[in-house]
């Protein structure tokens, strides 16, 4: 997850935020506004840190996963859109048909029997 993400979807992660980090405050944290030089100030400051400690937490943080409200906001639509089109298998596209591709024909007969 780069920061930028962070910044623009700054709401969505407040929880996560006050999980990781738990003497933050989420009036400070929006008044933060999503600036990492901000945060990094304000996280020095509730946690006893040092900038460059509250940095490497802030960067072991970000390796983490996107929370799913973040990844679903509006902002991210073209992108997982994109994204999506990824798992469409060869030769079948976002308009074709789903039965064209799906078992919609009649089911197999069960292991075992005859009929």
């Amino acid at each position: 997850m780069q920061w930028q993400t962070v910044q623009q979807n700054w709401p969505a992660f407040l929880e996560r935020i006050e999980q990781r980090w738990p003497m933050t405050d989420e009036d400070d944290l929006l008044e933060v506004d999503g600036r990492r030089d901000r945060f990094v100030d304000y996280l020095s400051k509730v946690h006893d840190l040092t900038q460059n400690e509250a940095n490497e937490q802030i960067d072991a943080w970000l390796m983490g996963e996107m929370p799913a409200d973040a990844h679903m906001d509006d902002f991210r639509d073209n992108a997982n859109i994109v994204e999506s089109g990824r798992s469409i298998p060869p030769g079948e596209d976002v308009y074709a048909e789903d039965r064209d591709f799906g078992d919609d024909r009649a089911p197999d007969v069960p292991v075992g029997r005859n009929d």
